[in-house]
């Protein structure tokens, strides 16, 4: 596959169309540069041609930003304001906004194969905050469309492999960090999964027709354990995506945390240590203070409050209590009192016919003939039927409170103020410790802003980590939930397996399978045997007196890295220079172990390697990767020397020019001025 042409028409960077002629590399001229400095839009050319073959619906694709998010499909189009300015260029959109037109944008891209010539193009409409988009693809007098064309497109170059073919030299060094992540991608690209499909799908027909002979009571069982186990595996991603959001938000704020602790150091005065020591232990003695006025306050105001908050309640209370007591305690009511509750024996003594009722009725009449005759003092109100005996104790209890409620309410009155002091002079002494700590006035606000967020970070963090915790204990539960459910479904299948006709085939398929995967297997050893012998010479060829002196690939295409005494050199001890030469070599080697004839996109092709390790990728790398390398350097990557050793291998140079950041332009065959 040999790329021929690409068109950009108000896409990220480029306002307007944009045109590369890319058809002019051939063997010995494999090289196109793309000079720009940052900013002008050498990224916007490498998104450009991923998104043309990924699109923008994968969920995948619209991960931007640190910690990564996913944006919605408008606002990965249009932007969302914040950290993504959209994939419409936004020169175009403004000025299409004020003419209250839509706004054209496309990734057109021309390339030639076995022969064959296909042109496939993305394009977008905007119109206000409406979007909307298409893509076709035409081949051999044909038009694919929609569906059909992107899966022609995930044919040619499945999303997966573009990270490998398309990259920016200083992000691929998290491949040689990989444990194991990127196996997959990797089988695919060497083409060797195919086994190991066919394998997978006689096992699948083997379960199937076993499930099919099942009881139906059986079979029930099975259905619930297979659901056990997808809620399980389900509840483990979801607890995973859980610790990842927590570890990328304790990355980011770790690295805020330290970069706000330097700048607190910085911002000290240094004062001296008598001074802070002295103002340290009068806090102490002040918090200590507070801490003991706080307690009592605490042990005391919440029990007395109610009455200390209403002692003119306790006034009109006892006020009821005394009326009471002094109603039920003279003589007439006491004479009254005795009485009444004699009338009805009296009655039943004198009149022994009469019925109870009757004795009861006449007892009441009497009752309130007595009542009327003799002056009886009476009260009403809150206590007018209380209990003498209840009212006395009444009476007493609110004695006591009507002295002790006035003492208590000014000794924690006395208490409130004594806190407010000691707070007042606590503030007062964190001032003064500021101020010593900082020194100069204009610095004491930044100082407190960057104190209290470190404070706040703090917080975060221990959150965080609290947080990632949580998680990582419930990814191991449902982890045991899917191992305990998987041993149920194994002995569920098991107990059908019977000496049938079906049972017999399915042994046969499952030997078949097994089969394969042997041969799977010895296939994935054997090229990643290979695969291990081209990384180590291709990585000799790009650096001189290397740290590592051997590479080894294993079975989840982890790295290990080896010094000359074949001691284990640990993955955090290299350089980020050596991790990016690693990964250079690596992919370098993958291509031509999959004998894979795509074109190779490299933006910051140099990155952090040292000048002689830089020589070597330009003698030995760029000419050698593909039969098409595009590369995206700045004038500070690759100098006048550079140029010259590169240049033999040169098939034409751009130019781009971007005076506002949206509005870049090409310039063909136009060299740059270089130191």
């Amino acid at each position: 596959m040999k790329f021929t042409r690409v068109v950009l028409e108000n896409v990220f960077a480029y306002d307007g169309e944009v045109e590369f002629d890319l058809s002019k590399t051939q063997p010995g001229r494999n090289i196109v540069l793309i000079w720009g400095r940052n900013g002008m839009g050498k990224t916007s050319f490498l998104n450009s041609v991923k998104l043309l073959f990924t699109g923008a619906n994968d969920s995948e694709t619209r991960k931007v930003g640190f910690p990564p998010s996913k944006l919605s499909f408008q606002q990965y189009i249009l932007g969302d304001g914040a950290r993504w300015t959209g994939i419409i260029n936004r020169a175009a959109r403004r000025r299409n906004v004020n003419l209250n037109q839509p706004v054209d944008a496309r990734i057109e891209i021309s390339w030639e194969n076995q022969n064959e010539s296909y042109t496939a193009k993305r394009w977008w409409t905007v119109h206000g905050d409406e979007v909307t988009e298409g893509v076709h693809v035409d081949r051999k007098g044909e038009r694919l469309a929609a569906a059909a064309a992107q899966d022609f497109l995930e044919e040619t170059l499945p999303s997966a492999f573009i990270k490998f073919f398309f990259f920016d030299g200083e992000e691929i060094k998290t491949i040689a960090e990989s444990s194991g992540s990127l196996q997959s991608d990797f089988d695919r690209l060497l083409q060797i999964t195919f086994v190991d499909d066919l394998a997978i799908e006689l096992e699948n027909l083997a379960k199937e027709r076993r499930q099919r002979g099942l009881e139906s009571q059986l079979r029930d069982r099975l259905d619930s354990a297979k659901n056990e186990l997808n809620k399980a595996t389900t509840a483990e991603l979801k607890a995973r995506e859980k610790l990842a959001e927590y570890s990328d938000q304790l990355d980011a704020d770790s690295i805020e945390l330290r970069r706000l602790q330097l700048r607190r150091t910085n911002l000290s005065s240094g004062a001296s240590e008598a001074q802070r020591e002295a103002l340290e232990t009068q806090r102490e003695k002040l918090s200590a203070q507070l801490e003991q006025v706080t307690e009592a306050i605490v042990n005391q105001l919440p029990a007395d409050i109610p009455v200390l908050a209403n002692m003119r309640l306790l006034k009109q209370a006892s006020s009821q209590v005394e009326a009471r007591l002094a109603a039920g305690g003279s003589a007439e009511a006491n004479f009254v009192r005795v009485v009444t509750a004699q009338l009805p024996e009296w009655v039943g003594e004198a009149s022994p016919d009469l019925a109870s009722k009757q004795v009861e009725l006449i007892s009441s009449h009497l009752s309130d003939r007595l009542h009327q005759s003799v002056a009886v003092v009476t009260t009403s109100g809150l206590f007018a039927k209380a209990d003498l005996v209840a009212m006395e104790r009444v009476r007493q209890a609110l004695e006591y409170w009507s002295v002790a409620g006035i003492e208590r309410r000014e000794s924690q009155a006395r208490l409130l103020l004594d806190a407010h002091r000691i707070k007042s002079d606590l503030q007062e002494v964190g001032e003064a410790l500021l101020h010593i700590e900082v020194g100069a006035q204009g610095n004491v606000e930044e100082f407190r802003k960057v104190a209290n967020r470190i404070a706040e970070l703090d917080q975060a963090v221990a959150y965080q980590n609290q947080q990632k915790g949580i998680w990582t204990n419930k990814i191991a539960e449902e982890k045991a939930k899917q191992i305990a459910s998987a041993a149920e479904i194994a002995q569920l299948e098991a107990n059908q397996d019977q000496a049938s006709q079906g049972a017999k085939d399915n042994r046969v398929l499952m030997q078949i399978a097994k089969a394969l995967n042997e041969i799977g297997e010895a296939l994935r050893g054997a090229t990643r045997s290979e695969l291990e012998e081209k990384l180590n010479d291709r990585f000799r060829r790009i650096i001189s007196h290397p740290l590592i002196f051997r590479i080894q690939v294993d079975d989840t295409y982890t790295l290990s890295y080896f010094d000359k005494s074949e001691k284990l050199i640990g993955r955090t001890s290299l350089s980020s220079g050596m991790k990016q030469l690693v990964a250079t070599a690596l992919l370098w080697a993958m291509k031509d172990s999959a004998g894979s004839e795509m074109p190779v996109i490299i933006d910051t092709p140099l990155g952090r390697i040292d000048r002689e390790n830089q020589d070597h990728l330009l003698r030995a790398y760029y000419p050698s990767l593909s039969h098409q390398v595009i590369i995206l350097p700045t004038n500070a990557e690759i100098d006048s020397r550079k140029r010259a050793i590169l240049e033999p291998h040169v098939a034409s140079h751009y130019r781009i020019v971007n005076e506002s950041g949206d509005a870049a332009r090409v310039e063909a065959d136009a060299l740059v001025e270089l130191p």
